[in-house]
């Protein structure tokens, strides 16, 4: 049962995670439902982005060993995701009315629970203190014995957050410094790696991010959401085509991943169950990162004039993140450049119920959407007007000469097929397809808004619906954050 078990945790260190969740689900119940096997089966579906499954696993583990606090700061950075300010909270107090002298995982939980409130700057001093008690841990240096890997790869997780927490405050400097000590900490740990791709990624250096984001993929393959950070990278020097082709490859990852890590699993069911025995069953589920993605695609498709298959993968995503602001922001603008006039007026309308604070954002998308709407309106007023003009005439002319009429008609129809021959183009009310040139890029797709609103504080801001994953151009991802 050791070797198994270890067989497992070396997988789960690799980020295998299928063939880990495999093994663990072969080790006897015992041992899947102690603490240390709950807390293991929660740490692979958190670096899997399963985080509904991750956090029943860490809840029932924390719910066995209230005093066992390994992992518990990887559990406290879930809650963050998630948005679960209460259940944050309360682990914090409890790990840190625990452990406050000797735990640096209870500092990182703390870290956590500021960060969650935006208060950046109390954050960074609370991993300070964490950083400060895996120094004094082992003799108050940061050259860990490589046996020693929680100490390596917890001393490297709390320098990236401080990275985090400022490149959050926009203090890129300070988050490129906690970035370089955790990679020097740990050569091995790619989501410093990321977090430095990130920063260079907002300075606008690609070279120096795509560099960055194929040295983390190279330690961890297997991670699609790395993946889907070469493709922001092609998203923002302007290759569109080129990024569809990545966000594409990460929604097959992530389904790959998802078909294989449990062949008995119910697809049927997409959450987490738990069974009589007490033990977590996996069930196939979308979770957040796919969503985000699905986004991006979506973004992408509207940027390369593709609006109708933007419109079905974010109708999809409006059923599956229904409080999510940027869903129905986007699109509703999607619909207007349809035609589709009063679907684009409802979708705004949700979009400012949901999210009150970016009704500027809106009301500009409003007031272009009655633009639009006036145009093509008047322009098909317009043309009705000169056709029944035109028909008043042939009426006249038909007493003096039927043959004329005849042949004056046959000539109108064959010198105004754009009027009478075909509808309204889809594109827009111009009639013109947008290609992705370098003319028609430069605003992507419409004049008033951006795609993302502006939220408070300056930075686009998710809503819980979508915790996995943050905006490229702000705070960077943290569940890439544990290195096991």
């Amino acid at each position: 049962m050791v070797k198994a078990s270890g067989m497992v945790y070396a997988h789960a260190s690799t980020y295998r995670a299928a063939r880990a969740l495999l093994l663990l689900a072969e080790l006897p119940a015992q041992q899947q439902n102690s603490a240390w096997g709950l807390s293991l089966l929660g740490r692979i579906c958190f670096e899997s982005g399963r985080y509904p499954e991750a956090s029943q696993a860490f809840g029932a583990s924390h719910h066995l060993a209230p005093y066992r606090l390994r992992d518990m700061d990887m559990y406290s950075t879930l809650l963050w995701h998630m948005k679960k300010e209460e259940a944050l909270a309360q682990l914090a107090h409890t790990m840190v009315s625990i452990g406050r002298n000797w735990s640096p995982e209870a500092w990182i939980a703390v870290a956590n629970c500021f960060s969650l409130d935006g208060e950046h700057a109390s954050a960074v001093k609370s991993l300070g203190r964490s950083i400060q008690l895996f120094k004094s841990a082992h003799g108050g240096t940061t050259i860990i014995p490589r046996s020693e890997s929680g100490g390596v790869s917890g001393l490297a997780y709390a320098h990236t957050l401080v990275g985090h927490e400022s490149a959050a405050s926009d203090d890129l400097d300070r988050a490129q410094q906690a970035f370089r000590t955790a990679i020097r900490i740990d050569p091995r740990h790619y989501n410093a790696w990321y977090g430095m791709g990130m920063v260079y990624l907002r300075l606008g250096k690609l070279d120096l991010a795509e560099y960055h984001f194929g040295r983390a993929l190279a330690l961890n393959s297997q991670n699609p959401l790395l993946l889907q950070s070469a493709g922001a990278v092609y998203e923002h020097r302007g290759d569109y085509h080129r990024a569809l082709e990545v966000y594409g490859r990460v929604e097959a990852l992530l389904h790959e991943g998802y078909s294989s890590d449990d062949d008995s699993s119910d697809s049927t069911n997409p959450s987490a169950a738990v069974d009589s025995n007490g033990t977590v069953v996996l069930g196939l589920q979308s979770h957040h990162a796919m969503n985000f993605v699905m986004f991006k695609r979506a973004r992408v498709m509207v940027v390369l004039g593709r609006f109708a298959e933007a419109a079905d993968i974010l109708e999809l995503l409006l059923q599956r993140c229904p409080r999510e602001f940027n869903v129905p922001f986007l699109l509703g603008q999607t619909y207007a450049k349809l035609c589709r006039y009063r679907e684009a007026a409802a979708c705004l309308t949700r979009a400012l119920d949901i999210a009150p604070e970016n009704s500027q954002s809106v009301n500009e998308a409003f007031d272009a959407l009655y633009q639009q709407s006036s145009e093509d309106q008047g322009s098909e007023n317009t043309d009705q007007d000169d056709q029944n003009h035109e028909d008043d005439d042939d009426d006249n002319n038909d007493n003096d000469n039927i043959g004329r009429v005849a042949r004056n008609r046959d000539m109108r129809y064959r010198s105004y097929p754009g009027d009478l021959g075909t509808p309204p183009s889809e594109f827009g009310h111009s009639g013109d397809v947008v290609s992705p040139t370098s003319s028609s890029i430069g605003s992507p797709y419409f004049d008033s808004p951006s795609v993302y609103a502006r939220g408070r504080r300056g930075q686009t801001e998710w809503s819980h619906d979508w915790a996995a994953m943050n905006n490229a151009d702000d705070r960077v991802d943290r569940a890439l954050d544990f290195d096991m």
